[in-house]
């Protein structure tokens, strides 16, 4: 008999498959409930896990007091802190104990220091890049809005009107007789700093080695080292509510690295060295080189030399202000931003001559 001429045949057939259905669909449904509950469980776990992990983190005593941005703390959060040094100011600020000074400054080389840092800028090879400034901040946990060093780039020259000019206005044509120019600016950590003598505290001072520092447990950030710095260099931290600086990297120094800044000189246009040291790169370029520095009418023995500083500023152009071309090289005492394409004025450059003719002998 064939399965087309029995009828009852077909529908046992129909029902064994209604019921295989209704079997899959069943087991499908248990299977999922299984699965639902174990999801749940694992769920609750996660969050109990959390929640424990939350609250052992709560346990941590935060500081309390000025400081209370806690992603800018530092060696003072608890939570970041490895126990590697950074919480003993002493220690990184002067570990080798050497002697230092709060004023007699011309007295420091009768004691004669091993050692006497400064910095040689060519802005020859300075591009103006800002490797630098990224590197200080990041080395230094430099709070947003403030700067320890900056890279002024700026353009000197005009237009001038030229019948075949490639800038094409209503006025006629005109060809652009304009160079940028590149200055690295920090603290010049002078020989006679009137910020050291201005502090009523003594929280900043002068080491054996040339290196001017603030210490910031003592700084109780009256601002008057700000206002005493001719170079406009000091400004005042958001975050430690203390007056900061360029510390020329002295963890670094003293551990026998070089700052930051140099390191990641692209150009290398920043030099670092020990001037007491004939031999070294810094007293090689200023012997061969004529340098510049800021403002020596002022009586501060300025320690940051810039090599080809006065062929650039005072060229045909012989420019006392300089127009500014990015908003990033901004005042180190304020936030407030210059509007792009103001005018800053230059800082005066005052010197030529070779401190280092008796090498040459």
């Amino acid at each position: 008999m064939s399965y087309r001429s029995d009828p009852s045949l077909k529908e046992k057939n129909e029902e064994a498959n209604q019921e295989s259905l209704s079997a899959n669909f069943m087991s499908w449904f248990f299977k999922s409930i299984a699965w639902g509950v174990g999801g749940l469980f694992a769920l609750s776990m996660f969050n109990l896990l959390d929640r424990a992990d939350a609250e052992q983190k709560s346990n941590v005593d935060l500081p309390t007091g000025p400081i209370n941005n806690h992603r800018w703390m530092g060696w003072e959060n608890p939570v970041l802190d490895e126990k590697d040094g950074w919480n003993d100011w002493n220690k990184l600020l002067n570990p080798n104990n050497l002697p230092v000074w709060y004023d007699n400054f011309n007295k420091i080389p009768s004691t004669k220091p091993k050692h006497h840092w400064v910095m040689v800028i060519d802005t020859r090879k300075c591009v103006g890049c800002q490797a630098c400034v990224v590197a200080c901040k990041s080395e230094n946990n430099v709070p947003l809005g403030v700067f320890r060093t900056v890279v002024q780039v700026m353009e000197t020259g005009s237009m001038e009107s030229s019948p075949n000019g490639m800038v094409v206005t209503d006025d006629g044509n005109y060809e652009p007789n304009v160079k940028k120019f590149m200055l690295p600016r920090l603290c010049n950590h002078c020989d006679e700093p009137p910020c050291v003598e201005a502090c009523p505290v003594k929280a900043t001072f002068k080491r054996q080695d040339g290196i001017v520092l603030v210490d910031y447990e003592k700084c109780i950030g009256c601002g008057t080292c700000i206002q005493a710095c001719p170079y406009n260099m000091r400004f005042f931290n958001p975050v430690t509510k203390t007056a900061d600086k360029c510390t020329l990297c002295v963890h670094r120094v003293d551990a026998g690295l070089e700052p930051a800044c140099v390191t990641s000189c692209v150009g290398r246009a920043r030099i670092f060295g020990d001037l007491n040291d004939p031999k070294s790169e810094v007293s090689r370029l200023i012997s061969q080189y004529p340098t510049a520095r800021l403002k020596m009418s002022q009586g501060t023995e300025p320690q940051v030399f810039y090599i080809d500083l006065n062929g650039n500023l005072e060229g045909s152009t012989s420019m006392d202000e300089v127009y500014m071309e990015y908003t990033y090289t901004i005042g180190f005492n304020t936030t407030a931003y210059r509007k792009l394409g103001g005018k800053v004025e230059l800082p005066k450059i005052e010197e030529r001559k070779n401190p280092f003719k008796e090498f040459e002998k």
